[in-house]
């Protein structure tokens, strides 16, 4: 990349942590209530609840990570996808998030507790400790994207960069509670619209839409890359069973149906949000695969193809796009974390006074966000650490999630969209 367009590509990335920290500003002290802080106190909209949830969903685990797996799994990589991309897509955005979008629950175990098992504080607690998991350390496999590019492109020590994007992070994520996450997402989310499609043209243009000639190259390469049952069964098995139950059970998904103004509100931006995730992470897989004709870059896969072999203005894209991606999937975990860690774990009785509440959230929320960089500084790889928060999520609650799940198909023609209150 030019140095003008190195320079382009640092102003706006410089341009977007300003403005991360600027929201930040902006809605410090905004949160008076529990429900304010974590759900918006259920007043999101259409538009900004399919922004924030397109943009909160589509961090860099769906962006390089799942281009990472294709390159080092190959199309077995897509037995990860059908069941957390495709089959639980179709389950939490069609089915599971309108139904939710009914209560004004503020985390995953708060439903479960509640609906289930009578306001069980102990169930809470322990649902509260397993829904934890994933939401402090994806936030780090986020950070870790973020850091990719940053030390690619700028050069930037890759330490450095987790560090300093990990504080903005942080801070905003604090400051302002759910409504500076959905500020920001509303801006990242746009850029990753705009990332996703140009990304994708030239992808797919770099094999020219041949698969044939694609499966020969890659064949050539390495033929296990080529074999969809190159694992063992119970490998193929559990890592559909670990990607379906990691989607219809990973918090954030929940905490945004919560926040959502009404249920017509979530069929239309979940359905759109989930329609497009499907096919956006088939494809980033697909080109995680297409690298393998060039080099073998692992994880950093979709990092190099844009790189080197896209147009030199995609480079500047990547930066500012990865850099949101991530930005906006690390505010929703660390949002989401803070509303375990305080409503599920801490006060599962909510006998704590709004002022408390909010003061020990943001105290969560910072604490989170310590664990997320420590991840992001010592964790393998991208996947690595949300497949590991979504093992101990699911493993908890295998059982609650099966219940959950007859209980919606039970009800998808109530009519009853009262909300049931905090």
């Amino acid at each position: 990349m030019s140095q003008g367009l190195t320079i382009l590509a640092a102003v706006l990335v410089l341009a977007d942590l300003a403005f991360c920290f600027g929201v930040g500003l902006k809605t410090r002290g905004g949160s008076n209530t529990a429900a304010e802080y974590f759900i918006g106190d259920k007043k999101i909209g259409t538009v900004l609840l399919f922004l924030t949830a397109w943009a909160s969903f589509s961090g860099a685990g769906n962006f390089i990570g799942q281009a990472g797996r294709g390159a080092m799994e190959g199309i077995s990589a897509y037995w990860l996808w059908l069941g957390e991309g495709f089959l639980g897509g179709i389950i939490m955005g069609y089915i599971l998030a309108p139904y939710l979008a009914r209560f004004k629950y503020l985390s995953m175990p708060h439903f479960i507790s509640g609906y289930l098992f009578g306001g069980n504080p102990q169930i809470r607690r322990v649902g509260g400790v397993a829904a934890l998991m994933p939401n402090v350390v994806w936030p780090g496999a986020q950070i870790m994207g973020v850091a990719y590019v940053l030390e690619l492109v700028f050069g930037i020590d890759y330490r450095i960069a987790v560090i300093v994007c990990g504080v903005i992070f942080v801070f905003y994520t604090v400051s302002g509670g759910l409504k500076a996450v959905v500020y920001a997402d509303a801006f990242h989310g746009t850029i990753q619209l705009i990332f996703a499609v140009v990304v994708i043209i030239f992808g797919l243009k770099l094999f020219n839409f041949d698969f044939g000639y694609l499966k020969d190259q890659v064949m050539a390469a390495d033929p296990r890359k080529w074999d969809l049952f190159v694992d063992k069964p119970a490998v193929i098995v559990t890592s559909f069973l670990t990607g379906l139950v990691g989607a219809v059970s990973n918090p954030i998904f929940w905490n945004r149906a919560f926040a959502a103004k009404d249920v017509k509100t979530a069929r239309k931006a979940y359905g759109l949000t989930f329609f497009m995730n499907i096919i956006m992470v088939f494809i980033m897989i697909l080109l995680g695969i297409v690298s393998l004709m060039y080099t073998n870059q692992g994880d950093q896969s979709l990092v190099w193809l844009i790189m080197n072999k896209m147009p030199v203005f995609c480079s500047v894209i990547l930066a500012v796009s990865v850099l949101a991606a991530c930005m906006s999937c690390v505010d929703t975990h660390l949002n989401c974390a803070a509303a375990n860690i305080v409503s599920d774990i801490m006060d599962p009785e909510g006998k704590l006074g709004d002022e408390k509440s909010v003061r020990y959230a943001k105290r969560a929320t910072l604490a989170a966000g310590v664990v997320a960089i420590l991840s992001g500084l010592f964790g393998d790889y991208i996947y690595a650490l949300g497949t590991y928060g979504y093992t101990v999520c699911g493993g908890v609650l295998p059982a609650i999630a099966a219940t959950v799940g007859g209980m919606v198909i039970a009800n998808l023609f109530c009519r009853d969209q009262t909300w049931k209150k905090i």
